[in-house]
């Protein structure tokens, strides 16, 4: 059917008869193909338009680092044609001062000797600086190579995603599998014939039979009959092709009816769902899969869920979600905290199943303890399908893990889910600066963590609380860090509303404010924690220098080298300390 849409039929009724009879199926179970081929072509295009947008940011990502490249390249090299100019001056003084050094008389050599030292010090310095510009090239160079080649291959991967969100293809039986034919002992195939009974298995390892209303149990060909202890009896009723593997046959209005019986099926869970979408006759969808051990039977309703309004009477439970845990903060309906809770959640290691195991059990236990404690739950709205795209240019590597291992979204769905099942309230709050929030008014004041005041800050969001900043005599507030330490910040400057000016910024814009002094006292904090190191050409130019020099001038040049260093890190540790006095840090750290 694919490959015949695919060269350009269209689904005629001449298309239907030319199918269905030779296969001896009835026309529903080929229209019902036709749908199910529908729909995974819709999910290949859909799938491949996230893929394009995906690469075309890896594109664009790449052009830019390939600039940053060639801008490098290009000054390296001018550094380079510039430290050879003065290597040959230095050359010169040097030959010239040696020519100098021959004629000259016992009572001048001496100077003339450490003039020379001094010139052949300056050389070899210069040396080991165009050495090291010249590696530093021929790394630029390969980086580039490097860069350029990938950028081929994302443009190639975004061409042919695109063409594939405008025209999908499928392949049944995966493209892996049948790529595997051409590689047999390395896959575990002893011979083509064995691949190829396993292609088969494949291909026809599962099959969908859609509901429908108007007939008995909501299906046509699989009827499920509830027996009144939890369990079900399905009733498959077969094709005139599949006629010789019934069980059963009878006699409906002069047709032959040939069918097979499943006695006693039981599912996991939605026992109650199902027997009242078949006292209802809502459409009921079976789906039959089979794995490595046995066929598994799936049944599909489509099962409204009444969302409740969320009730702040009594409070609220604030989720915050982080990288292996989440906090909760439950508030009373004042907005103040009562207590907090902490849920480990790991998924960083962990396979799609283990993880989704993880979310979905810890959304289970934040729904129950908020059905406990008769709260509606409330978290955040977050999307991180953007921040995903650009995770190298995440400077914090534990926020880059838990964006590639932590399933927001599947977290929401969870969150959701549960909320539906048990009757529980759910609301979605704005995450803007709820963490600065949290870490300014009551971190400090509670003893709360970052995370669980961050939770706080959540709850009475949703709430209607405003959060504006807070008040000081001096002017500044303590902002603890995710460690043991915390920096004090300059407070914005408030601008009330004048003659002037009748409408006040928005609250948000402080926060914003002093958001940003956050971030640059925490980056002034972490490099003032940070040793400085030598770099590697200097240190290998002033080694050759030393090794090749002596007596007691070059032991004096020595010395002053370490007092140049000595000063320069003295220098450096004072601009340090001024950025972090300037970025709002206490002077007592």
């Amino acid at each position: 059917m694919l490959a015949q849409l695919k060269a350009g039929r269209s689904w005629t009724g001449d298309l239907k008869v030319s199918f269905y009879q030779p296969l001896g199926i009835s026309s529903v179970h080929l229209d019902m193909a036709y749908r199910q081929q529908v729909a995974k072509l819709a999910s290949v295009s859909e799938l491949a338009k996230e893929h394009a947008k995906d690469l075309a940011q890896k594109v664009a990502s790449k052009k830019t680092d390939i600039k940053r490249k060639t801008l490098a390249l290009a000054r390296a090299k001018k550094a380079r044609v510039k430290l050879a100019e003065e290597l040959a001056a230095v050359s010169a003084k040097v030959e010239k001062r040696r020519s100098s050094m021959m004629i000259a008389t016992e009572k001048h050599r001496a100077d003339e000797l450490f003039a020379l030292k001094q010139l052949l010090t300056k050389h070899h310095a210069r040396t080991a600086e165009l050495d090291s510009v010249t590696v530093e090239i021929q790394g630029l160079r390969f980086a580039l190579h490097q860069h350029q080649r990938r950028l081929g291959i994302l443009v190639t991967k975004h061409e042919t995603a695109r063409d594939q969100a405008v025209d999908p293809t499928l392949c049944f039986g995966s493209k892996k599998l049948f790529r595997e034919q051409f590689d047999l002992q390395g896959n575990g195939f002893t011979d083509h014939a064995e691949w190829l009974c396993a292609w088969k298995a494949a291909r026809s390892a599962q099959f969908t039979l859609d509901g429908n209303s108007r007939k008995e149990g909501g299906n046509q060909f699989a009827r499920l009959r509830p027996r009144g202890n939890g369990r079900f009896d399905l009733e498959l009723r077969l094709p005139r092709a599949l006629a010789h593997l019934a069980t059963r046959t009878f006699k409906v209005t002069g047709q032959t009816i040939a069918c097979v019986d499943f006695r006693g099926l039981s599912f996991n869970h939605g026992n109650d769902v199902i027997q009242e979408a078949l006292a209802t006759r809502k459409p009921v969808t079976v789906k039959f899969v089979r794995d490595a051990k046995s066929w598994k039977v799936a049944v599909s309703i489509d099962h409204a869920l009444d969302w409740k309004t969320p009730d702040f009477s009594a409070g609220a439970l604030g989720v915050d979600l982080n990288a292996g845990h989440v906090s909760a903060a439950l508030v009373d309906r004042d907005g103040n905290p009562v207590e907090v809770f902490n849920f480990p959640c790991v998924t960083y290691g962990k396979t799609s199943d283990q993880a989704q195991d993880a979310i979905r059990k810890v959304a289970a236990q934040i729904v129950a303890l908020a059905e406990r404690l008769g709260v509606p739950v409330v978290c955040e709205q977050l999307d991180f399908s953007e921040k995903k795209r650009t995770l190298k240019d995440a400077k914090d590597a534990r926020y880059a893990r838990m964006l590639s291992s932590f399933a927001f979204s599947a977290f929401g769905k969870a969150l959701g889910s549960a909320c539906a099942r048990q009757g529980v309230a759910l609301r979605r709050a704005n995450p803007a600066y709820t963490s600065i929030i949290g870490r300014v008014k009551f971190a400090r004041r509670y003893g709360l963590s970052v995370h669980e005041a961050a939770s706080v800050t959540i709850a009475r969001r949703a709430m209607g609380y405003s959060e504006r900043l807070p008040r000081s005599s001096g002017g500044t507030v303590k902002v603890p860090t995710n460690g043991c330490d915390h920096v004090t910040l300059d407070l914005p400057v408030r601008k009330d509303a004048s003659e002037l000016a009748p409408k006040s910024r928005h609250v948000w814009s402080r926060w914003n404010g002093l958001n940003k002094e956050y971030q640059k006292a925490l980056a002034a904090l972490g490099s003032s924690r940070r040793r400085p190191r030598p770099k590697r050409g200097k240190s290998q130019a002033w080694g050759r220098q030393l090794s090749q020099a002596g007596g007691g001038t070059l032991a004096g040049g020595a010395e002053n080298r370490s007092m140049v260093l000595r000063k320069r890190q003295d220098v450096s540790a004072e601009s340090r300390f001024s950025h972090v006095a300037r970025g709002g840090q206490r002077a007592g750290k």
